[in-house]
Formats: C-alpha cells, structure tokens, sequence
C-alpha cells in the first residue's frame, strides 16, 4: 500500500504543479498585455514591469490552488481509469476508502502549503509589488484626499498623517495629533514633520515637535527636539492602504480588526477577510473529495473527458462564488464565519455525498 500511495501521491503532485505553471504563464502574458499602458511612467520600465509581476504571482497562486488542486487530482485519477490502473487497484482489493484516504492525504498537504502560501510568502510579495510599482510610477501612497489618512487612535485622539513613505511604512511625514477631552474638547495639539517607528519599544518617535497645550485662558507651546509618543496604531495598518484586506495574513488582520474596535470602527470588511484566509485552505481537502466523486466505476465507455470538463465548472463555480459571497456580505454586512465557511462547506458537503453514494 506505501507504493501504491507514493506512486499516486507523485502523479498528483506532478499533475498538480505542472497545472500551476500553466495558469501562470497565463496569468503572466494577460497581465503583461494590461500592464504595458503604464510602461514608461517615471521609471517603470518594461523590466521593472516583470519584477512587479513577479512580485504578484504568489497572490494569484494562492487563489488558484484549490482549483489546480481539483484539477490535477482529476487528471490523476482519470489517467488511471484510461490506462486501467484503476481496474487492477480494485480487483487487487485496493478499496475507493483506501483511495480516497491518499487523496485526502494529498488535499491536507496542499492545504497545508495554502495557509503557508496566504500568511507568508504572499501578502509580503503583494506588498513589494504594490509599492514597487508605487515607487517607479513617481506615485505616493496616499489618500483619498489632500488632507491625508485620518484614524482615531482611542477614545480621545485623532491622527492625521499627510504622507508614508513608499519604500518604509514605519516612515510618515507631517503627523497631527489631535487630543481631546471627555467633552469633546481640544485639550492638546502635537504637530510633527517627520516620525519613525520604534520596533525595540513599539512607540513612534517624533521629530521637531511642537505642542499646543489649551488652557482654559491661554495655550502653551513648547517645542522639542524629539517626543515619544506611544499609539495603538502600528506601521502594519498602513497595509491596508496599499493591498486590500483579502490580500493581508491573517495575524495582520487580528491585530487590525482590534485595533478597529477599540475606536468602534466597522469590522467587517477585514472580518470577512480574516475567516476566508483561515477556511480558504480546507477548500484543497473538499477539490480533493470532489474528485474522488468523478472517478468511473467502470472504465468501459465513459467519456471521461466529459467528467474532467465537470469537475473544473465545480471548481471555477467555486472559485467566483466564493468571491461573490464575499463581496454581497461585506454589501450586506453579513455574518463574517458564516459567508467565509459558506463556500468550502456546500463544497466539502457535495464531495462527501458524493463519496458515499459511490460506496453504497
């Protein structure tokens, strides 16, 4: 039985990878041919071009594997039925059970290399594109409007900060700090041009501050060389202004939904996210269930290109549902655990009735 698993285990991981590759040269001649309008801007050159494409396609990989997942495990066991391997496991007295266990097997390795793949290696990579692209198109990363990014930092301050720069996020220029009382009222103003993050004692460090201090008959100003100032917000919440929230790993996500709630900001958005990033990789185990389900009885006179072309509408199916779930529930403001598991479990459900109406 241990040849028999490694010997299906390598078709799919050949079958599977090989998938890949071809999904991303696609991916990389249709982003190439979109790209080539900005090619030239400040000094994003056909080069830099690639880099940042580069740079982008453990993102796209990451979205792909569930499907590619199907796919070449699909490829693997119809190969199988074609060349009657599959007929021999089973008069050899290799159960569908003993099948299904190696390509669960496989799924859970797959999904294993997902998570890593989402909470790693991507979001970092999507980031240096984004900022890299930022950097050579002589763009900043900004805001929406002139006035710059505006964050409640508690209860009683609001930040404004004009300008990050592209290269360091723990480097912003020209940094308002607005500091209230319990009625609401203007008790201190910090003023600052440039500030940097301290990451030895998670404090930022301002720089040429000068602080209004208001009095109830009079305001004081002082200026210091540089100022200590200790803040919920962290260079990490500046991501969101460069990726989306789908795009970050989920500890970064934790740490920005609490920061979220304790200004009562709307979480459910980076909610959302954070649930889709966590059950996204269990999708791996149900293509693999899926394409359990596909796999002929009887090889005689089954058409089984015609199940190969099923499966993948299961799973390109699956890949824009999920994506359409998770747009109408940030819409609707839905439940963010029900929506993210909503797509994996109808999924891991049809694989598993699947399955066992094939044992029955």
């Amino acid at each position: 039985m241990k040849l028999l698993t490694s010997y299906i285990l390598k078709k799919c991981f050949k079958n599977t990878f090989m998938l890949l590759f071809a999904f991303a040269i696609i991916y990389s001649v249709i982003q190439a041919i979109q790209e080539l309008g900005d090619v030239g801007k400040g000094s994003y050159t056909t080069g830099a071009m690639f880099i940042y494409l580069g740079a982008l396609l453990p993102s796209y990989i990451y979205l792909l594997l569930p499907l590619s997942v199907l796919i070449g495990v699909m490829t693997t066991t119809l190969g199988l039925v074609k060349n009657s391997e599959y007929a021999i496991m089973r008069t050899s007295g290799v159960s569908l059970k003993s099948i299904t266990k190696v390509l669960a097997v496989f799924g859970i390795i797959f999904a294993v290399i997902t998570f890593m793949l989402g909470e790693v290696i991507a979001p970092e990579a999507s980031q240096f594109a984004k900022v890299y692209k930022l950097n050579h198109t002589n763009q900043i990363i900004s805001m929406d409007l002139s006035s710059g990014i505006w964050s409640k930092d508690s209860e009683s301050n609001i930040i404004n900060i004009k300008k990050i720069d592209p290269l360091n996020n723990q480097i912003v220029e020209s940094i308002q700090i607005f500091d209230y009382d319990t009625n609401q009222k203007l008790k201190r103003y910090i003023t600052s041009p440039n500030a940097a993050y301290s990451k030895y004692n998670s404090v930022w460090l301002l720089e040429s501050v000068v602080v209004y201090d208001y009095l109830e008959s009079q305001i004081l100003i002082s200026k210091r060389s540089t100022m200590s100032w200790r803040s919920t917000i962290e260079p990490s919440y500046f991501s969101v202004l460069v990726i989306s929230p789908d795009d970050m790993p989920a500890f970064g996500l934790i740490k920005y939904i609490k920061h979220l709630k304790l200004n009562h900001e709307s979480t459910n958005r980076p909610e959302i996210a954070l649930w889709s990033k966590l059950l996204y990789p269990f999708a791996c185990i149900s293509m693999a269930f899926i394409a359990v389900g596909f796999i002929p009885n009887n090889g005689r006179n089954v058409n089984l290109s015609s199940k190969l072309f099923a499966g993948i509408l299961i799973g390109v199916a699956f890949f824009f549902t999920n994506k359409m779930i998770g747009f109408v529930a940030v819409l609707y403001s839905w439940n963010a655990i029900l929506s993210a598991v909503m797509p994996t479990l109808i999924l891991f459900s049809i694989g598993w009735i699947i399955i066992l109406k094939k044992e029955s």
